[in-house]
C-alpha cells in the first residue's frame, strides 16, 4: 500500500489518491471513448463545475510555492480543455491514460497517473528546489520544478520529482507492462467539498475497475476526514 508524507506546508491543498492494482493497461474500448466524447460534448459547452473559480484556485495553489502556472506552464487540465475545444475530442492513448483525461477534463482538477510497481510506494509530497527538473516527454523537454508542487518517489532515501499538477515525467509515465498505478488529483479546499472530490477519485477508482481491468482500488483523501 502505498505510504504518503507532506513535506512542506501547501495552505488549502486537497489531496486524493486512487491506488490501483492489477491493472491491464490497453486500448480503450468503445464505451469508454464515448464516455470521453460526452465528457467533451458536456464541457465545451457549459465549463466545469464553478469554472472560473476552480480555475483561479487551482492555479492559485500552483503559486503558493513561488511556481508560476502560465503559458506551458499552465496545469494540466487547463491543457485538456483547451484540446478539447480545439480539436474537439481527447487524445486516444489507453484505457488508463483516457479515463484519466475524461475525469480530468470533467472535473476540472489535474491528475497525476505514476506507475507504483515502477518508481515505490512511498510517495512524498513537496515544492521543487532550485535546479531541479525532469524530462516530461518523448522529445527529452524538460519541466523546471523550482516551486511547483511535485509527487516524489523514493530513490536512496532521496525524493525525486516524478509528477505534478502540470505535467509527470517520463520516470513515472505508464508502460503497456504497468499493473500497479496511482492516481492523485491536485485540488484546492475552497474551490471543491471534500466529498465532490471524493467521488471524482471512486468514479476514477470504478472506471478503472469497468475499462482497465483492475483487481481493486483504495482511495486516499488529504486532509483525512474533510476540510
Amino acid at each position: 500500500m502505498v505510504t504518503l508524507k507532506i513535506a512542506d506546508d501547501v495552505p488549502g491543498l486537497a489531496l486524493a489518491i486512487v491506488e490501483l492494482h492489477g491493472v491491464k493497461v490497453g486500448p480503450s474500448c468503445e464505451e469508454l471513448r464515448e464516455q470521453c466524447d460526452e465528457a467533451v460534448r458536456v464541457v465545451t459547452e457549459h465549463g466545469w463545475p464553478n469554472m472560473e473559480v476552480r480555475k483561479k484556485e487551482v492555479r492559485q495553489l500552483l503559486r503558493t510555492g513561488g511556481y508560476k502556472p502560465s503559458g506551458r506552464n499552465k496545469p494540466a487540465q487547463e491543457y485538456l480543455l483547451r484540446s478539447a475545444t480545439k480539436h474537439n475530442g481527447l487524445p486516444v492513448i489507453n484505457n488508463a491514460v483516457d479515463l484519466l483525461n475524461c475525469i480530468s477534463l470533467q472535473s476540472g482538477i489535474p491528475i497525476s497517473l505514476v506507475a507504483l510497481n515502477r518508481i515505490g510506494s512511498n510517495i512524498t509530497f513537496r515544492f521543487g528546489n532550485p535546479g531541479e527538473s525532469y524530462v516530461f516527454n518523448a522529445g527529452g523537454q524538460e519541466l523546471d520544478v523550482k516551486g511547483l508542487l511535485c509527487l516524489c518517489m523514493d530513490s536512496d532515501g532521496e525524493s525525486v520529482p516524478v509528477g505534478s499538477p502540470v505535467k509527470d515525467s517520463m520516470t513515472a509515465k505508464l508502460l503497456d507492462s504497468d499493473h500497479h498505478i496511482m492516481a492523485c488529483f491536485y485540488a484546492s479546499q475552497s474551490a471543491i467539498s471534500y466529498d465532490e472530490l471524493h467521488r471524482w477519485a471512486l468514479q476514477l477508482g470504478k472506471g478503472a475497475l469497468q475499462f482497465c481491468g483492475a483487481d481493486s482500488f483504495e482511495v486516499t483523501s488529504f486532509p483525512d476526514g474533510g476540510w
